[in-house]
């Protein structure tokens, strides 16, 4: 009589790939929890920073209102309502502590798709962790230094003859941080150029054909995010718009260049 045979387990492809690779296969329920437990990594983080950030809110609005002084030596901000200053204070802490927090929140989303990348991938984890991090920031610093204040100087200064400023605290604050916020999340543009190219949503080519609406769109962009509506401010916050894009095609050329090399094999794997 015949042996019966035993049925040969299958495994669907993703994890065939990760057992060659040697990689440990997880059920959902792991994923979902190593989720809640990054997301409350990330959100830990950015409590602490937000709480310390706090600690010297005074001493950091204090250093934003001098984009005002200079614009005007009687520059002083009022607040109308009860909790006007004190909502400058939360806003301010925010936005430091998401800039501190930044490296960390990247980190943590990086390393729960780290099991669906290669070995190769992967070495491209900490380089895009930092270069996110400097970007935002980088942005944000822009913002504040570079643009705000011809901005600044032009809502202050305009109908002067005719009407006196009396800025609140909260008006000033929730501009100027939306600002610094805006400019440094689009400041991320070439490494979301760079993630689409590694996807294959774009590429280079393509991208490079576009460059006229890259313009154009990098004006209309600035137009958005800038709180004033003369066209120096626009210009200022469009022309590196436009730099960041050309970046971020050579940046998919690299993804390009990389995807193009063939992997190495080495004789125990032969």
């Amino acid at each position: 009589m015949a042996s019966r045979s035993e049925p040969i387990e299958e495994f669907p492809p993703d994890q065939t790939e990760a057992m060659e690779r040697g990689d440990k296969v997880v059920t959902v329920g792991e994923h979902l929890l190593e989720l809640r437990n990054r997301l409350t990594m990330a959100t830990l983080t950015l409590v602490l920073t937000t709480v310390l950030a706090l600690v010297f809110a005074q001493d950091i609005i204090d250093y934003l209102l001098e984009p005002g002084r200079d614009a005007d030596p009687d520059f002083r901000p009022i607040f109308t309502e009860l909790l006007g200053f004190f909502g400058s204070y939360i806003k301010v802490s925010l936005l430091v502590g998401i800039t501190f927090a930044m490296p960390m929140i990247l980190y943590q989303g990086v390393m729960f798709l780290n099991p669906a990348l290669t070995p190769g991938e992967r070495r491209w984890i900490l380089p895009i962790i930092l270069l996110a991090a400097v970007s935002f920031a980088g942005g944000a610093a822009f913002a504040f230094f570079v643009a705000w204040p011809p901005a600044l100087n032009f809502l202050l200064n305009f109908g002067e003859d005719v009407v006196d400023a009396q800025v609140t605290i909260n008006d000033y604050i929730n501009k100027l941080t939306r600002f610094m916020f805006w400019t440094g999340i689009v400041f991320e543009t070439p490494l979301v150029l760079m993630g689409l190219g590694f996807l294959g949503v774009v590429s280079s080519s393509g991208l490079m054909r576009s460059w006229r609406w890259a313009i154009i769109g990098s004006f209309v962009l600035a137009a958005i995010i800038t709180p004033s509506v003369d066209p120096v401010t626009q210009a200022a916050v469009a022309i590196p718009l436009v730099a960041l894009y050309f970046l971020g095609i050579l940046l998919v050329k690299l993804v390009e260049r990389h995807q193009r090399e063939p992997e190495t094999v080495t004789p125990a794997e032969a």
